[in-house]
């Protein structure tokens, strides 16, 4: 009777603590809150050859822009950055990395009751605007403080052939069709990625 009622205490102690594991000591990232992600600001930069972000202005209030994620398609590349409390897209063209096609900024929302919960990780502020100079490109940026979602479209239906630094991609066939590009600390991607 003594082993019987051991067996039952050590399963059920066995049990708990497999319980434990599964609800709030394991590592999923799908059950991190948004303030457990690295802030954009704080991930390593990207080097960047031909420095495109030179030509950006910066207000005194910003700091110097900061890529941390890259993403070639076609004749474009979408260079993602973070500039004080701010989130940044830049989109040129590869063969002159000097003219800005698209520039979009957004701050990110100052507290959870400003912008939209379009995804985790958020909230997030929206702008969008269109390629310059007929490139017949489209681009939107949700932006918060610890991560974006770049939506980026154009006639080309060229594939991605490069990417450098805190960025996961995903075609999206719609009409148009559009490329998806997450950028943020792996946790966030991840948790993102899933919801698109």
């Amino acid at each position: 009777m003594a082993q019987t009622v051991r067996k039952l205490v050590i399963g059920a102690a066995l049990s708990l603590s497999c319980i434990a594991c599964t609800t709030n000591g394991g590592h999923d990232s799908s059950a991190l809150p948004a303030d457990q992600f690295t802030p954009l600001n704080r991930l390593n930069p990207v080097n960047l050859d031909e420095g495109p972000l030179s030509g950006i202005e910066v207000s005194s209030t910003h700091k110097t822009p900061k890529a941390v994620g890259e993403v070639r398609k076609g004749p474009y590349r979408i260079i993602a950055y973070s500039e004080g409390s701010s989130c940044g897209l830049l989109v040129v063209n590869a063969k002159n990395s000097k003219r800005s096609l698209i520039n979009l900024v957004s701050a990110w929302p100052k507290n959870d009751s400003e912008g939209s919960q379009s995804y985790a990780a958020g909230p997030y502020n929206f702008a969008s605007g269109a390629g310059a100079d007929g490139s017949h490109s489209r681009a939107s940026l949700y932006c918060s403080e610890k991560a974006m979602v770049i939506e980026f479209a154009s006639r080309e239906n060229e594939s991605t052939s490069g990417r450098q630094g805190h960025v996961s991609i995903k075609e999206r066939h719609s009409e148009p069709e559009s490329l998806v590009v997450i950028v943020g600390s792996d946790d966030a991607r991840k948790k993102i990625r899933d919801q698109i």
